[in-house]
């Protein structure tokens, strides 16, 4: 009976054991497949959103190309079909002057005029060395005198200059071909572009985590201009890529059919020279004139496994537990059972919480993520419809002026040439908010006393506070530093007091009072900035910090998503409590020890 009764305890056992050790196999083999499954979708929202990227960053070239070639436009029609000489060059010079000077924050290096026979015969800026010299044999000038028709733009391959001052730039030349009432050819508008300037301002700032960079090729001549490691290159498809780089090549090939897509190749490590990794990389054809270019983004397959691995790491530990937990339960199931069981729910209880937890921590990292996306894509956008409206905005301030000065007009008509200046005016500073909005200067990280800033700011503020009859209470524990670019947070605490000191306009001024309080707690610094005024709508609390969303009649919307930028790059959050009636008070939260990245980081 006894050796009987041991023979059923070892059975059991032993099934007890097999199920555990299936069990074990089968979550294995589970999470395995979950792992898969979720690593192919995040690849692929991944690479959706580095085509969005770079959808919108061609877009930004194709206008400002769209800009040039505007602007050539207006010098072929100074001249009005007639023959193309140095003295009709010299009786236009003023406007060719001020067509340049147009350009001057774009990457026209100069602005050239050829005639017939290919003498320039204008630059500007003025170049002795060039006005007079004959270049027939260039491409641009064949292609105006044999193929160009009116109000057609040419672009030049990837080149580098071979004489003249400017030798051995890396350049782009877009031209346009003068012509007669019967379509002669009568000269050439050319400008030279400094691709090295076009690519650090429009190509080369455009990253996508760490080591996401922008790539861009010419298509139409099979030229990498910007290469996937960030080297501006200038060399062809076979030579750069086809013996070492097939699928990379393949790739490039692929888009001449001219539909945007995505895929993955072999090539260097930007960070380790001459160290091969794979890249998952989106592109974006688009046409400028004559040449099919091609805008792409590409990121190590690693950095993208690494936003994954925190979640998959928890998903793991949490299955690893469990398993340990389950075969220890199985071992002392016949003594222990309703004891294992009592603990079994305890740590299930403990682990659901700490997997709550975890969720909590993913679903705040993603909104910030989903906040930066949004703001880097809206300021890439914005940036360059800026520098678009900016161009014709320019060129219509200049001729409003010369039209001004030419008819000299009094009375309604002058008051209505105040009110167009007075607009384009605004428009300016409008572009002016956007502008910083969008190209946010690196942080000067310094160590500074948050009393100090405060100080100044309220000596800055005095004078407005006391006519507008606010009292103002200021709380800072002492001392209180912390690690933080000082002019930024001036700009943070600026932006808060001004938009206090609107809400409390129509206050009672025996109601009017400015509050604001700092104290340091767990390591962070916390700052509230509290006023009187009429409070915040509830269902406008959420769209505060929306980029161009206002509640101001006058205001362009951009206030507050510039001070959350500037706090999101501190490493810390902004929030916003209010009740209509009761004011509102802004609490900015930021690390002492500065962000937790430094250098490129807090671009």
């Amino acid at each position: 009976m006894i050796h009987l009764r041991k023979l059923k305890l070892l059975l059991v056992l032993v099934l007890v054991v097999a199920t555990a050790v299936g069990a074990l196999l089968w979550i294995r083999h589970t999470t395995n497949a979950v792992r898969a499954e979720a690593r192919e979708r995040f690849f692929e929202q991944y690479n959706r959103q580095q085509s969005l990227m770079a959808e919108l960053a061609s877009h930004t070239l194709e206008e400002m190309f769209a800009t040039f070639h505007r602007n050539l436009d207006l010098v072929v029609t100074l001249f009005e079909g007639k023959e193309v000489t140095r003295r009709r060059a010299e009786e236009v010079g003023e406007r060719l002057k001020k067509i340049y000077g147009s350009l001057a924050s774009t990457p026209v290096v100069d602005l050239v005029i050829f005639d017939s026979r290919g003498t320039a015969v204008a630059i500007e800026p003025a170049d002795p060395y060039t006005v007079g010299r004959n270049y027939a044999w260039r491409d641009y000038i064949k292609w105006a005198k044999e193929k160009g028709k009116p109000g057609e733009m040419y672009l030049s391959p990837f080149t580098r200059m071979e004489g003249g001052k400017r030798r051995g730039y890396k350049a782009l030349i877009v031209a346009e071909g003068i012509y007669g009432p019967r379509g002669e050819f009568l000269g050439v508008a050319s400008c030279v572009l400094d691709f090295e300037k076009l690519a650090n301002k429009h190509i080369l700032p455009i990253r996508v985590g760490t080591h996401g960079r922008a790539w861009l090729a010419d298509i139409s001549s099979r030229t990498m201009l910007v290469a996937p490691s960030g080297r501006l290159v200038g060399r062809g498809f076979d030579a750069a890529f086809l013996p070492r780089w097939p699928r990379l090549y393949n790739l490039l090939i692929s888009v001449e059919e001219g539909k945007p897509g995505s895929g993955w190749y072999d090539y260097l490590d930007a960070e380790i020279p001459d160290q091969p990794v794979r890249k998952l990389g989106s592109y974006y054809p688009f046409r400028i004139e004559n040449r099919l270019w091609a805008m792409g983004i590409s990121t190590p397959e690693r950095e993208v496994d690494e936003l994954l691995s925190t979640f998959m790491h928890r998903q793991e530990a949490f299955a690893t537990t469990l398993l340990v937990t389950v075969l220890a339960g199985a071992t002392l199931l016949m003594g222990v059972l309703m004891n294992w069981n009592r603990i079994l729910s305890s740590q299930v209880n403990h682990h659901t919480k700490a997997l709550s937890e975890a969720h909590s921590r993913l679903e705040s990292t993603f909104d910030e993520l989903l906040v930066a996306k949004k703001v880097a894509a809206v300021g890439h956008l914005a940036l360059g419809l800026a520098h678009e409206i900016r161009n014709p905005l320019s060129a219509i301030q200049m001729n409003m002026q010369m039209i001004r000065k030419k008819i000299a007009p009094a009375g309604t008509l002058r008051e209505n040439f105040s009110i167009v200046e007075e607009e384009i005016q605004r428009l300016n500073r409008l572009l002016n908010d956007v502008l910083d909005f969008a190209r946010s200067r690196p942080l000067r990280l310094e160590t500074a006393e948050l009393e100090g800033i405060v100080d100044r700011l309220m000596q800055l503020m005095a004078q407005r506070l006391e006519e507008e009859q606010v009292r103002s209470e200021v709380r800072i524990d002492s001392p209180l530093n912390l690690v933080c670019d000082p002019e930024q947070i001036h700009q943070v605490l600026l932006n808060l007091v001004l938009n206090a000191l609107d809400a409390m306009n129509r206050t009672p001024p025996d109601a009017r009072l400015l509050t604001i309080t700092a104290q340091s707690m767990s390591g962070m610094a916390l700052l509230r900035v509290s006023d009187t005024g009429g409070g915040i709508p509830p269902d406008k609390l959420e769209q505060l910090f929306e980029p161009f969303f206002t509640t101001k009649a006058s205001g362009g919307g951009l206030g507050l998503s510039i001070l959350q930028t500037i706090v999101l790059r501190h490493g810390g959050s902004v929030s916003v409590e209010s009740e209509p009636g009761r004011g509102a008070t802004f609490t900015v939260t930021l690390p002492l020890g500065g962000p937790a990245e430094k250098g490129d980081g807090l671009q």
